[in-house]
């Protein structure tokens, strides 16, 4: 009894597998791509607030001090 309660185990845990690898593999490449993990990007503390913003969405001053927001920026 113990060896069919196992086999079911195993075969419903194969199944679910087989399903989610095949949902997988529907998916369009540009979006499998977005699934992957970036690499992490440098954070910059903003020089009024102090709060921590990504490299990629600072605003920087004539003399490369990153901000939070253009309106940090106009107030130094």
């Amino acid at each position: 009894m113990k060896y069919l309660l196992l086999f079911i185990v195993v075969i419903v845990g194969l199944m679910l597998h087989k399903k989610r690898r095949a949902a997988e593999e529907q998916l369009p490449q540009d979006r499998r791509r977005a699934q992957r993990l970036s690499p992490p990007e440098p954070m910059h503390a903003c020089t009024r607030c102090g709060v921590h913003v990504p490299a990629s969405r600072c605003v920087w001053d004539a003399q490369r001090r990153p901000y939070c927001c253009a309106e940090h920026a106009r107030q130094g």
